[in-house]
Formats: C-alpha cells, structure tokens, sequence
C-alpha cells in the first residue's frame, strides 16, 4: 500500500484538478454554453512534458477545424440524428487515423454532439466551442510551463554514474596485479546499462520540456559514457585472461589509478594520452619474453593498453566536439560542486 501511494504523482493530478476548474470558471464567466467541457479540456490537455502538451493542443485545434467543416454539411442535410452523429465521428476517426491525431478526436467528438444538440452549426457555436477549446487548450499548456525542471536530478545521475565507471577502473587497477580472478564479477557493467539507461530516460524528458529548444548535451555526454563502458567490458575480458603477473603490469596498474583519479566531466584527456604513449614508449624497449606463457600474458597486456587508448580517445573526441559556451558550462558546474560541501 506504501508503493502505491509513492506512484501517484500528486503534484500532477492537483494540476490538473485545479486547472480544470479555473478553466469551467472562466468559461462560465464569459457566459459559454457547455462550461463543463473547457475542464475536460484541460484534462485531456496536461501530457508529460511542455513539447507534449503543445503539440497535442495544435493537434486539436487541427481536428476541430475539420470536425466542424464535417458538420456543417452533414447536420445541414441530413439533419441533427443520432446516425449523423455516428456519421461524423466515423469520417473524424478515419481523418484523425490517418494524420496520426487520434488523441485529437475524444473531446471533439463531444464537440460534435453540441452541435447535434444545438440543432447545427452556426456562426454562435462555433465561436462558442473554439473558446471552449482555447480555454481548456491554454490552461493546460499554462499548467505544463511551470513543469520543475529535472536538470539537478540529471546532474545526479550523471555523477552517479561517472563514480561507477570510476570504480571499474579503481579495480581494474588492483585486479590486473592479480592471477586470481575469484569474486571479480561483471555485474558492474549491468549496472552501469542501468544507470545510463535510466539517465537517458531523464534527459528525453528534460529535452521535451525544452518545447523548441535542443540543448543535447546530456544526450551527447551519456552515449560517450556507454561506448567507453563498451570498451571497458573488452578490457575485463583481456584482464580475465591474465595468467602471470609481468612486471609491465605494475606500470599499467599505476596508469589505470591515474585515470581513475583524473575521471571527471572535463578531463579533454591530452595530459592521459600522452602518459599512455609515454607508457607504450617503454613497453617496446622492453626485452622480448622467453616463454610461450609470458609473451601471450605481455600481448594480453599491450591489448588492455590499446583499449585503455580507444577509452581515453572517445572522451576526448567528445571533448573537443563541444562548442566553446559548452566547455565553460563544464568547468562552472564542476566548480560548482568542488564548493559544495
């Protein structure tokens, strides 16, 4: 019972209840016939996001236009029957179908029956239900433009999910000095397909609420992370593989810490890469191996080397994509976050 109640969005169903009020008491202060539906309105009205909520009130706008150039006609000539009425919805139906509006056609339908009941169309009743329609339409669109914004909660995420990829690398960093692989699981790759599924989700939402602004930075950022997840999912693989500790591997191990600790939003990676060549410099002076064994675990290692680069390279491309405005947004909100306590 607890879970129940914590699913209901309150904040949305008390939008909605005292939208639809305001908008039957305004419709009833202009003196319009059919109050009532102004708050149906309004209802059918309020979606998820603002982008929703305009189209979907352009949309029925849309289909008011043709639901009463239907009726003009058909009320006309073959008068004000229930089969007319069936008539219309059946044409609106078929129309609204096609154009892909069909959560357009229930409140005009109810339209459709006013003009039914008013004995046709006339010049009155459609002034008198298009004031409906702006009424309800534009309350909802006003409820929906004071959505609160989800980009503190995105932020979270993201930051939850860069600690994650950290610690990969953290034990990465202890587990390539290791033979023994007992308890090193991969449940945190599923994890972080978790995480950067669920911080997409956030971000469509936060980029439908922008209504005709595309700030894709997020989106962006996110699928970055998830190739590098890719990449490290490889590097756990080959670091499975290990069956002797070269010396090479200490180095690595040390380079693995350091990118750990230098993971962060606006790391442009410059300074890793070149550590790393610094790094592979020093592999290919090293003297060949003298067994069979020690020279497939070396290869293992040059392997995890060059994924770690791919790792390193995505981040980088990506930072050297954003325009310059993005990049001082980085820095001030990891500023930010360096202040808080």
């Amino acid at each position: 019972m607890q879970k129940f109640w914590k699913q209901i969005n309150w904040m949305k169903a008390l939008k909605i209840a005292a939208g639809a009020v305001a908008a039957i008491l305004i419709a009833e202060a202009m003196g319009l016939q059919n109050a009532a539906s102004a708050g149906i309105i309004t209802l059918l009205t309020v979606q998820n996001t603002r982008r929703e909520t305009v189209m979907s009130s352009v949309r029925r706008v849309l289909a008011f236009c043709i639901m009463t150039l239907l009726s003009m006609p058909l009320y006309h000539f073959c008068g004000t029957e229930p089969w007319t009425f069936g008539l219309v919805l059946l044409l609106l139906l078929l129309i609204c179908y096609g154009l892909h509006m069909e959560d357009s056609t229930p409140i005009n339908a109810v339209m459709a029956t006013h003009y039914m009941l008013a004995g046709g169309v006339t010049s009155g009743m459609v002034g008198n239900e298009l004031l409906l329609l702006l009424i309800g339409s534009g309350i909802g669109v006003c409820l929906n433009w004071f959505m609160p914004r989800n980009r503190n909660r995105i932020q979270r995420m993201q930051q939850e999910l860069d600690g994650e990829i950290q610690g990969i690398l953290e034990r990465m960093a202890v587990r390539i000095l290791e033979t023994d692989h007992t308890g090193y699981g991969d449940s945190c790759f599923a994890k972080t397909e978790q995480l950067s599924a669920a911080l997409r989700r956030e971000i469509d939402i936060f980029l439908q609420n922008q209504t005709w602004e595309d700030d894709t930075y997020w989106m962006r950022y996110v699928m970055m992370r998830r190739e590098q997840c890719r990449v490290l999912e490889e590097m756990y693989r080959q670091l499975l593989r290990l069956t002797q500790i070269p010396e090479q591997a200490k180095p690595l191990s040390e380079f693995f810490g350091e990118v750990a600790q230098h993971f962060h939003e606006g790391n442009d990676c410059t300074a890793l890469l070149a550590r790393l060549e610094q790094l592979h410099t020093a592999y290919q002076e090293d003297a060949l191996p003298e067994t069979r064994e020690a020279f497939e675990n070396r290869a293992l290692l040059y392997c995890i080397l060059t994924e770690l680069r791919t790792f390193l390279q995505i981040k980088q491309q990506f930072y050297l994509s954003l325009p310059e405005q993005e990049r001082k947004q980085v820095f001030e909100r990891l500023a930010q976050q360096e202040e808080k306590p």
